[in-house]
């Protein structure tokens, strides 16, 4: 049994033109679902906020699918097209004039892949998913709300706030696009990701290339770096077995060649530094140049007691750094999770962190830590407490209506869902319930529906006051 939970809102009834994304986050015994929306075809999508000159861009008649993300606050949305160079210049005219301060044009080898016909990059759905170019765009407010949230949640290339959300076109110039055709107004740059820009040629194959340095005295490093196949497993999780692995020289500078196809991460490692995930990708095989310049840190200590609300020491705490920015501004994913476990003291440590950023995450059955992690600057000691949590059984009486075969259950702050209060949804299983564990005790409205479903089908809202240490009941009656 799944759980939906959100720390920051959510959105309604799942339908065919819409992407679920699971991604963890620090909620008791819950699992986030953030919605990814999109379509087929080229048919005019509704401006929603978007800068001025961006809708002639977005619905261009070559458009073959559209999606927006990302999850967790949406507003970032993406336009897959096909066409010829000539088509492509009067798009490249009005990106020009886009009023947007951040304008990024990027070039690639090959062709293209569709996101929303194609996610998993299966072989036969290539030719349906072709395209020739990408056109990102985001809605201002909400670049601004997402770049409130933790760093694991924002996106990881969201631009330079000074600058302003950024838009981008990323050009692929193995399909219906000549690059030799291509007129590029004088008030735009390129970044240029074929090979042939960086000395290399299609008999290389995939190619990785980097440098590496230590983030403190801007060094290079002469690190390892390894190619790790990402496998999902039946039953969760991954595993990442090695695929290739080469050695960065001694001005920190590296190159891989012939990269195999699959789903990768990419890791860097040094003796004396914090190992770091500099990369996730998927590689098909067509010729194609990446990269992943990086920086380590060297590793710092944090330590800390958790307590109840006497302040005597908790025992078995699950303590977990998320959201780990190091001091250059940029998020440092480990390979391996930085999670411990409180002793009978209530004592954990841990001397293998990267200096900088991090929030402090518990979890403990019967406990919980109301709000979002707890901010912290690496290297660091804290004390924090947990109070005990709240249950609820939610019980959905039909009433003699029938009962859809996909039914949920939905609990949110009374006023409304907001960013550090807890909120979620759940599957009712066969007796009709859904419970939901380690709640904070505060004010919650409960309500049910079908799902998929629509507003009208939700049953009346019941309020209830949640204590510590208690389980409340509720049952809601369908309509």
């Amino acid at each position: 049994m799944t759980t939906r939970a959100s720390l920051h809102g959510r959105r309604h009834a799942l339908s065919a033109a819409t992407l679920l994304v699971a991604t963890a986050i620090a909620l008791p015994c819950q699992t986030a679902l953030g919605l990814i929306t999109g379509g087929e075809g080229n048919n005019a999508v509704a401006d929603p906020g978007w800068p001025n000159g961006a809708a002639a861009i977005f619905n261009h008649p070559g458009r073959v699918a559209y999606w927006e993300g990302p999850p967790f606050g949406g507003g970032q949305w993406h336009a897959e097209c096909r066409g010829d160079a000539k088509a492509l210049n009067a798009v490249l005219d009005d990106f020009a004039k886009l009023d947007v301060k951040a304008k990024r044009v990027v070039v690639h080898d090959g062709v293209g892949q569709s996101f929303w016909i194609n996610p998993n990059r299966e072989k036969g759905k290539e030719a349906a998913a072709r395209i020739d170019w990408t056109f990102m765009v985001w809605q201002p407010a909400n670049w601004d709300r997402l770049r409130e949230l933790p760093a694991r949640l924002r996106p990881a290339a969201d631009g330079d706030p000074d600058d302003g959300p950024p838009a981008q076109l990323d050009i692929y110039a193995g399909g219906g696009v000549r690059w030799a055709d291509v007129v590029l107004p004088a008030n735009l740059k390129v970044t240029d990701e074929r090979l042939e820009a960086h000395g290399f040629a299609a008999a290389d194959g995939t190619v990785l290339e980097g440098t590496v340095i230590d983030l403190a005295t801007r060094r290079p490093i002469p690190a390892r770096i390894k190619l790790e196949r990402v496998e999902p497993q039946p039953k969760g999780g991954y595993l990442y077995p090695g695929a290739a692995e080469t050695v960065a020289d001694d001005k920190g500078h590296w190159v891989l060649k012939k990269a195999p196809a699959g789903w990768y991460r990419i890791v860097v490692d040094a003796d004396g530094y914090v190992a770091r995930i500099v990369g996730h990708a998927r590689f098909d095989d067509q010729p194609s140049w990446h990269s992943y310049d990086s920086g380590l840190a060297r590793p710092v200590t944090v330590s800390g007691k958790i307590t109840d609300e006497n302040a005597a020491p908790l025992a078995g705490v699950e303590v977990r750094l998320d959201d780990l920015v190091c001091e250059a501004g940029d998020r440092y994913n480990a390979p391996q999770e930085y999670a411990f476990t409180t002793g009978a003291d209530g004592r954990f440590r841990s001397d293998q962190v990267p200096a900088g950023q991090a929030s402090v995450w518990l979890r403990k059955s019967g406990y919980c830590r109301p709000g979002l992690g707890r901010p912290i600057t690496v290297p660091a000691s804290v004390v924090l407490n947990m109070t005990k949590s709240a249950r609820v059984r939610v019980t959905v009486d039909f009433a003699g209506a029938k009962r859809p075969q996909g039914y949920i259950v939905h609990i949110e702050p009374e006023g409304g869902e907001a960013v550090g209060k807890y909120g979620g949804s759940g599957q009712i299983d066969a007796k009709d319930q859904f419970s939901f564990t380690d709640v904070p005790p505060a004010r919650y409205v409960v309500h049910g529906r079908p799902n998929p479903g629509n507003d009208n089908e939700e049953t009346e809202p019941v309020t209830i006051d949640l204590k510590g240490g208690e389980t409340t009941d509720v049952t809601l009656k369908v309509k």
